[in-house]
């Protein structure tokens, strides 16, 4: 079938919307008039790619659009549709949801995951141009959420897995750049035009390469964040913004985390899964496997590969796991690498007292990086035990908090060698336990 005819075939459906969205969609529908809020309506269609679509079409077709080629906003969409026509049209609209022989419970987990990329990389476009001082930008924003949606309803209707990265398979199958899909999408579903000046084909701006960037980056989380791809884009994605790497990377980390939170789906999920995964053969998250496990086990998990990757990966010589013992009120330690056999902080518990060091640190989530100098201040206030056999090296220590509640301490130094923790290192570090914050315990 040809693109055209297919993105036909595809318009003359109402496409249903995530089930969670729907159950909070009908609450707000269902309050008085007084009481609905076209920021909350905003808000939602903003998290559910689905559920924005739902919305864009009915202005797509706007000859007043069209002329001014602009992307109006999401709340002035509502506002122009008019509060009956908003709640009739909503009130319509039905729940994905697997259907036996029509849409496998693992491709509408894949559609899921690619949903919750669109999302993220949503929220990291907002981030990077926050950045540079560029406050405005609903338009990025609502072409990152819609950017994923052809490739997604391919899929569906094919209702099977694809066998290379999705949108190279959806451009092979109709011979042309994933750029002319999106611009035949919004021509014909029909969307607004003002969509193809970041989205369809044509001469690169700052935007548009921006949001080429953030897609790449979040469609590209699963193949492995240690991968020189994946960072150059985050490297130039920092210069194009004029902002350091590593802010521009903790923006990644912050969208992951932020999707997560506020699930719409359980693949809203998998960015920040794939955020902790350790450099190795990719193996795509899998429902059903992670199920499996109970919420304790999976933080356990997480906390193992988090201790191999602070040392094979960012190279520190000894990394400690303290587990917070609720009943005894100290810190054990569970995990560790680089301590020999008889070293003396295997076996020693870390007190709460009040006042000391390590209850003043774990008073609330925080991290601590105590170069030589500080180091020694510690050991002459504190007089704790745990200076005295950890050596006079440079140090960094992060609190890992589940919720509100305390779960244990990540310890790293390069205690053989004696060498400086540096800056990128210290960040990575940083980033890397505030993703475990995101798992139950």
């Amino acid at each position: 079938m040809e693109l055209a005819n297919w993105i036909k075939s595809i318009a003359e459906r109402r496409w249903p919307i995530l089930p969670n969205t729907l159950g909070e969609l009908k609450d707000i529908c269902a309050r008085h008039s007084d009481l609905i809020n076209f920021t909350d309506l905003a808000n939602l269609c903003l998290s559910d790619p689905f559920l924005l679509l739902d919305l864009v079409r009915v202005v797509g077709g706007s000859r007043a659009l069209q002329r001014n080629e602009s992307i109006p906003s999401v709340e002035q969409t509502l506002l122009l549709m008019g509060l009956e026509a908003v709640t009739n049209r909503f009130g319509r609209v039905a729940a994905l949801e697997a259907v036996p022989d029509k849409l496998d419970a693992e491709v509408l987990e894949a559609v899921e995951d690619w949903l919750g990329r669109s999302r993220v990389a949503a929220l990291l476009i907002k981030e990077w141009l926050s950045l540079q001082g560029d406050h405005k930008v609903e338009d990025c924003f609502v072409a990152a959420l819609l950017y994923n949606l052809p490739a997604c309803l391919f899929m569906m209707q094919r209702n099977q897995l694809p066998d290379r990265p999705l949108l190279q398979e959806m451009s092979n199958a109709f011979d042309c750049d994933y750029a002319q899909v999106l611009e035949q999408f919004i021509k014909l579903m029909p969307l607004p035009t003002g969509l193809n000046a970041l989205l369809g084909p044509g001469s690169p701006t700052k935007r548009r390469q921006l949001l080429r960037l953030a897609m790449a980056t979040a469609n590209s989380l699963e193949q492995g964040t240690w991968r020189s791809t994946w960072q150059v884009g985050v490297e130039a994605a920092a210069k194009l913004i004029g902002c350091a790497p590593y802010l521009a990377h903790q923006a990644v980390v912050h969208a992951a985390l932020s999707v997560a939170r506020h699930p719409r789906a359980v693949g809203y999920m998998y960015p920040v899964r794939s955020l902790l995964m350790l450099e190795g053969e990719y193996k795509r998250p899998s429902l059903q496997k992670t199920a499996a496990l109970s919420d304790a086990e999976q933080m356990e998990k997480a906390i193992r590969e988090s201790i191999r990757h602070l040392s094979n990966d960012l190279k520190f010589e000894r990394v400690l796991y303290y587990r917070y013992d609720q009943d005894a009120h100290v810190l054990k330690l569970r995990y560790q690498l680089g301590l020999g056999d008889s070293h003396p902080l295997r076996k020693l518990p870390l007190g709460l007292e009040p006042g000391s060091f390590f209850a003043v640190l774990t008073s609330k989530p925080q991290s601590f990086h105590a170069p030589a100098s500080v180091r020694q201040q510690l050991e002459r206030r504190y007089e704790d035990l745990f200076f005295e056999h950890v050596g006079d090296n440079e140090f960094a220590l992060i609190t890992l908090f589940v919720g509100h509640a305390l779960s244990g301490v990540f310890y790293v130094d390069n205690g053989h060698s004696g060498q400086a923790i540096d800056e990128d290192s210290y960040h990575r570090f940083k980033d890397l336990v505030a993703r475990l914050t995101l798992l139950p315990q």
